[in-house]
C-alpha cells in the first residue's frame, strides 16, 4: 500500500474514518457511512477525489490507533531529530526567531541573531513539508488548514532551560512558511543599569518613576528591546507596598510579586478592555504592553492623570515622535501635557566582539547587542510646549539637561569601544555626512 499523507489521514480521522490508500488523484477512505462533507473537505485540502469503502467501526478504530502509533514513532525518528537539532542550534546561538522558508526546489532554515537573518541550513521540499506539519501538530495548529495564516504555541525544554515558542504560519506560492519566535523562560530581568544606560540616564529614569502618577513611554521599532527596558523599570519599582499589574501579549518574563495578565483578543480581552478592568483593582503601577489604538491611549492617559503611574510602549523612531503619535491618535495636546512624565526612545546596535573565545557566528566582528537611546524627562517648560503643539526642534531646544539624544549615547558607546560608527549609522541614530 502506498504511504498516505498526514493531511488526508487527519481529515479522515476527524470523521472517525481511515485512509487505506492514496493515489495521485484519489483517496480511499474506510468509513461506516459515506459522508459528503468529508469528501468536500478532502477535495479542498488535497485536490483529490474521495472513494468510500465501507468498514466496521472496531476495525477502523484499530487501524486509526495503529496508524497513530506508527506515525508517532516515525516522527520521533528523522523529522523529530531534525526539529530537535534546529531548536537546540537556535537556542545555543541565542536566536530570537527561526524562519522555515519553502522555495521552488528547496527550503531554507534561517535564524535571526543580533537582529540579522543568517542562513543556517537547507533541507528538501519533502523534509520541509513534514517538518511544517510536525511543528504545527506540536503547536496545536490545524495541519489540514494550509491556505490561511494560523498561530500556535508550544513549550520546549532545551539543555538547561525552557523555551516558550510562538508559531506563525502563512501560505506562500511554494508552501507554508513558518516563523518560530523563541522566548527563553529562564531569562532573568536585568537591572536598569545593566542594559546600556549611563548613570545620568538611570538617574533621569529614577526621577521620572519616583512620581506616583503619570505616563512613562518606552518607544522604538519592533525588536528594539522595549520590553527588556520596561521590565527593568518594573523591577526597579517592585515594593511590597505597591500593587503592580502588567497587561501583556505575550507575558515574556514571569515575576513573583507582580500581577501579570495575558490578553486574549479571541475572547474579547484586548489591551483597552483589560486596562479598564485593572483600574478597578486598586493599582499603583500599571504596565500596558503596547498602546496601539485611540481607546487604549485615552484610557492610559486618563489613568495617568487620575493617580496611577502608567508605563507603556509605542512604535516611534524618537522621543518627540511619541508626542506627535499620541496627537495623531486623537489625544488632545493638553491631555498629553497633563499626563506625560517621561519618554525613552531606543534602538539596538551590535556590539563589537572583543572576546577571545571562539565566536559561533559567521560574522565575527560583532557579538550581542546593546541599546542606544534618547531620554526626555518632562518638566514644566516642556509641558507648556507640548500644550502649544510646538515642533520637535522647539521642544528639544527648551528641554536642556532634561534631554539626552541619540547622537550623544552613540558617541559614548563608540568611545567606549562598545560599538562602531557603522552600526549607529545603520540604526539611524547618527546622520551620515553627504
Amino acid at each position: 500500500m502506498k504511504e498516505t499523507s498526514k493531511v488526508a489521514q487527519k481529515i479522515a480521522q476527524n470523521y472517525k474514518a481511515y485512509v487505506s490508500d492514496e493515489t495521485e488523484d484519489t483517496v480511499i477512505v474506510e468509513i461506516e457511512t459515506e459522508n459528503i462533507q468529508l469528501a468536500q473537505e478532502m477535495l479542498a485540502a488535497t485536490g483529490k477525489r474521495t472513494i468510500f469503502k465501507k468498514g466496521l467501526r472496531d476495525e477502523i478504530d484499530e487501524k486509526i490507533s495503529r496508524y497513530k502509533d506508527e506515525t508517532s514513532e516515525k516522527e520521533e525518528g528523522y523529522i523529530g531529530r531534525l526539529y530537535e537539532r534546529i531548536i537546540k542550534n537556535a537556542y545555543r546561538k541565542d536566536a530570537s526567531d527561526i524562519h522555515i522558508e519553502p522555495f521552488e526546489s528547496q527550503c531554507f532554515i534561517r535564524f535571526r541573531i543580533d537582529g540579522r537573518l543568517i542562513k543556517v541550513e537547507k533541507i528538501s521540499k519533502k523534509e520541509c513539508s513534514s517538518l511544517v506539519s510536525y511543528i504545527k501538530l506540536r503547536a496545536g495548529m490545524d495541519i489540514t488548514e494550509r491556505k490561511i495564516p494560523r498561530d500556535g504555541r508550544m513549550d520546549e525544554s532545551c539543555e538547561d532551560g525552557f523555551i516558550d515558542i510562538r508559531v506563525s504560519s502563512i501560505p506562500t506560492v511554494n508552501g507554508e512558511k513558518l516563523v518560530l519566535r523563541m522566548l527563553n523562560r529562564n531569562s532573568f530581568v536585568r537591572n536598569i543599569n545593566e542594559i546600556g544606560f549611563s548613570r545620568e540616564a538611570v538617574s533621569m529614569i529614577r526621577e521620572i518613576t519616583s512620581q506616583s502618577k503619570g505616563l512613562f513611554l518606552v518607544c522604538g521599532p519592533t525588536g528594539s528591546g522595549k520590553t527588556t527596558t520596561v521590565y527593568s523599570i518594573i523591577k526597579e519599582l517592585m515594593d511590597d507596598e505597591k500593587n503592580i499589574t502588567t497587561i501583556e501579549n505575550p507575558v515574556e518574563y514571569r515575576i513573583d510579586g507582580i500581577n501579570q495578565i495575558q490578553i486574549n483578543r479571541k475572547k474579547g480581552l484586548g489591551f483597552n478592555e483589560c486596562l479598564k478592568s485593572v483600574l478597578r483593582q486598586d493599582p499603583d503601577i500599571i504596565m500596558v504592553g503596547e498602546i496601539r489604538d485611540i481607546e487604549t491611549a485615552e484610557t492610559a492617559v486618563r489613568a495617568a492623570i487620575t493617580g496611577h503611574l502608567v508605563i507603556s510602549t509605542l512604535h516611534t523612531e524618537d522621543a518627540v515622535s511619541a508626542i506627535i503619535r499620541l496627537e495623531d491618535m486623537g489625544i488632545k495636546p493638553y491631555m498629553i501635557s497633563a499626563s506625560l512624565r517621561g519618554i525613552i526612545a531606543q534602538k539596538l546596535v551590535r556590539k563589537l566582539n572583543n572576546s577571545d573565545t571562539e565566536n559561533l557566528f559567521k560574522n565575527k566582528k560583532y557579538r550581542g547587542r546593546t541599546a542606544v537611546y534618547e531620554i526626555m524627562a518632562i518638566d514644566k517648560n516642556i509641558k507648556e510646549r507640548i500644550r502649544l503643539s510646538l515642533n520637535r526642534e522647539k521642544i528639544i531646544k527648551r528641554a536642556g539637561n532634561k534631554f539626552i539624544g541619540f547622537e550623544k549615547t552613540c558617541f559614548d558607546a563608540i568611545s567606549s569601544g562598545t560599538t562602531d560608527m557603522e552600526e549607529c549609522i545603520i540604526a539611524g541614530c547618527i546622520k551620515q555626512d553627504k
